[in-house]
């Protein structure tokens, strides 16, 4: 997992002692976009998913979020309602801290501070980075540094992800997606399987990465 974007064992703690204890059961939502209720939510245990709907009603994921990760940062910094919806993935465990709570932290906690500086610019570059690969990769190729991103993540050869999670995460049709997914197995370096995306060598996906992000850039 990018520890540019994870707390600590130690923040994690002190999160959980100051803030208030949240559950949430597989499927349940966690807050809407628009809310405007104040306070960052950092995810003690399970994932979240993120996302929004669209006008024509089709839900468009954007990330799930994982162990030490947080979300909100936007209602406690510049008083701004939430950008997206978020549901819970599994079982999902958070600390709430409410905006005393993390004004608290702010002034008494450097590496607080120092987490929240580093996590913010680490999504900072992930969007600007998403949407000069939307504009410029081929969708085979951002399909290829999405399954090795997921790699790195979770430490895991097989990856737990559906061609229309695929399809949600970069932003295409679920046909598209499949064409990707099936110019990729030609290579040898990926197989699908039920429910699943099998990375044989993580090295070999590395450098036939760098390769073609070479020759399109």
């Amino acid at each position: 997992m990018d520890n540019l974007r994870t707390m600590s064992h130690r923040l994690l703690a002190l999160c959980e002692k100051h803030g208030e204890r949240k559950t949430y059961q597989a499927g349940q939502q966690i807050h809407q976009r628009g809310d405007a209720q104040p306070g960052l939510k950092v995810i003690q245990n399970g994932i979240v998913k993120v996302g929004n709907y669209g006008l024509d009603g089709q839900y468009q994921l954007v990330s799930y979020l994982y162990r030490g990760e947080s979300f909100g940062e936007v209602t406690v910094l510049i008083n701004q309602p939430r950008t997206h919806h978020s549901q819970a993935l599994n079982d999902v465990v958070i600390s709430h801290l409410s905006r005393q709570k993390f004004d608290y932290l702010h002034k008494h906690e450097p590496e607080f501070n120092t987490y929240l500086l580093t996590s913010l610019a680490a999504k900072l570059n992930t969007a600007l980075e998403l949407m000069d690969d939307h504009r410029r990769l081929p969708t085979h190729i951002r399909l290829a540094k999405l399954l090795y991103q997921q790699c790195q993540q979770d430490g895991l050869n097989t990856i737990q992800l559906r061609q229309q999670d695929c399809a949600e995460l970069l932003a295409v049709t679920v046909l598209s997606s499949h064409k990707a997914l099936h110019k990729l197995t030609e290579t040898g370096l990926v197989a699908s399987s039920y429910g699943a995306i099998i990375v044989y060598d993580k090295k070999k996906l590395a450098q036939w990465l760098n390769d073609h992000l070479s020759l399109v850039s």
